[in-house]
């Protein structure tokens, strides 16, 4: 029996998942079932970006260009807008961490996850989401870490996003909202653990790979074994 082509089966993933009528598919999910809630002071601040997430004007008028009648449709649309208008280029991780958002917007072409959270996050501001950065690192590369202590770092960029009247988590590398999320838990999905937490990369002191792989390491060396895979209900986006 001929093989299926791959392309063919992760063409039928992708309409798949927009048939699954979870919240953020592409099944022509109702959002007006979810209210806005007035938010803090405190979760109003973190519409603010730091110098790497600046919100420019190149970036404001995007912005205009996504509709949404609330914060939760508006992730969902801003979402399919960056992975349909922006593309991948491998060769760029090299330079993870170095680029402002505005820099990704003009040569609309990101590397690994840290590209993809950095526009997503400056977006998501510009649309009025309260969205905070979270980088973690790999359990099982900190357990590998511990016997090969020249083993690359392994880690994950996430970003919480205010939606109705609580935090949830949003991976942007795999298009994935988790709902119940726990913003004081230090497990995150795919055997992540939190590292730091901020409004951008460049806010929480790392500018390259060489900032990233340190603080990295200096989690795994204080880490105590206390990780539990989080069991959050996740949504394709």
């Amino acid at each position: 029996m001929p093989r299926t082509p791959i392309l063919i089966l992760v063409f039928l993933f992708f309409v798949l998942q927009g048939c699954s009528g979870l919240p953020g598919t592409r099944a022509g999910y109702d959002f007006s079932q979810f209210q806005d809630q007035k938010m803090s002071e405190e979760v109003a601040m973190c519409l603010e970006g730091g110098e790497q997430s600046a919100t420019t004007d190149r970036i404001v008028a995007e912005a205009k260009s996504i509709s949404g009648a609330n914060r939760r449709e508006r992730v969902f649309r801003a979402m399919v807008h960056i992975w349909t208008t922006f593309s991948y280029d491998p060769w760029l991780n090299a330079e993870a961490f170095r680029r402002t958002a505005e820099e990704l917007f003009t040569s609309r072409a990101l590397g690994g996850c840290s590209d993809f959270a950095l526009v997503e996050i400056t977006l998501f501001r510009a649309l009025g989401i309260p969205s905070r950065m979270v980088i973690t690192a790999n359990v099982d590369w900190m357990y590998c870490c511990s016997t090969d202590p020249l083993a690359m770092s392994e880690g994950h960029s996430f970003i919480e996003v205010f939606l109705e009247d609580r935090w949830y988590l949003v991976d942007t590398t795999y298009r994935y909202l988790f709902g119940g999320y726990d913003a004081e838990s230090s497990s995150y999905p795919h055997g992540e653990y939190f590292c730091r937490r901020g409004k951008d990369f460049w806010d929480m002191g790392i500018k390259s790979l060489c900032d990233a792989d340190e603080i990295i390491r200096r989690t795994a060396a204080n880490y105590k074994e206390d990780f539990q895979e989080p069991r959050y209900p996740k949504h394709p986006l």
